[in-house]
């Protein structure tokens, strides 16, 4: 029996849930948890714990913005000794329904690199054509990534510019001035999306 529990509600849960995020992400990629958990209690974040026998086995993050319209899936993971048993699945798909039922969002978006696009595109998403670049945390790097849509819904260039100045300022923590904001920016005005 599994079951999806809503860490603001059961913060009990936190510990071993965190313990996945930071096993699961390289540190480049990891936000502060202090910040995660302050947006969880905040509201800005959902996270759910997807729980199997009283173990936590995955967990995954929605982040909205109702000003602009739009969630970022942001992060989803798997205790590493349960990944390839479709719990991946299970948790975007309850993340799809969550977010289709709960939040008054217009646009559901993920960051996804090149194998977990795959995973998403069965579960229905799509790939935006844009040259898309994700801040490291705590570095001036950047890195490829795809940006994905949930299929159903269109967006126009504007919409996302706005969208992606707003995940890098608030969910990468980018400075208003960092070139990093302005040149992925371009990058979108460049393409249809």
């Amino acid at each position: 029996m599994h079951q999806f529990l809503d860490i603001s509600k059961n913060l009990e849960l936190w510990d071993e849930t965190i313990k996945i995020y930071n096993d699961s992400f390289p540190e480049w990629e990891r936000e502060d948890t202090t910040h995660i958990l302050n947006n969880i209690q905040t509201g800005v974040y959902k996270m759910f714990s997807y729980v199997e026998e009283n173990e936590v086995i995955g967990f995954y993050i929605l982040d909205t913005n109702a000003s602009l319209d739009y969630t970022l899936f942001s992060f989803l993971a798997i205790k590493e000794s349960k990944r390839g048993l479709g719990i991946g699945s299970k948790l975007c798909l309850n993340a799809i329904e969550y977010f289709h039922t709960n939040i008054k969002a217009k646009w559901l978006l993920i960051e996804a690199e090149e194998r977990q696009a795959k995973l998403y595109t069965k579960l229905g998403f799509r790939t935006l054509d844009v040259d898309y670049q994700i801040p490291k945390f705590n570095s001036d790097e950047s890195l490829s990534m795809n940006l994905m849509l949930i299929q159903e819904k269109s967006i126009n260039a504007d919409a996302l510019s706005q969208i992606i100045k707003d995940i890098f300022k608030r969910g990468y923590s980018l400075d208003e001035n960092d070139i990093r904001i302005e040149k992925q920016l371009q990058r979108i005005q460049q393409h249809e999306v």
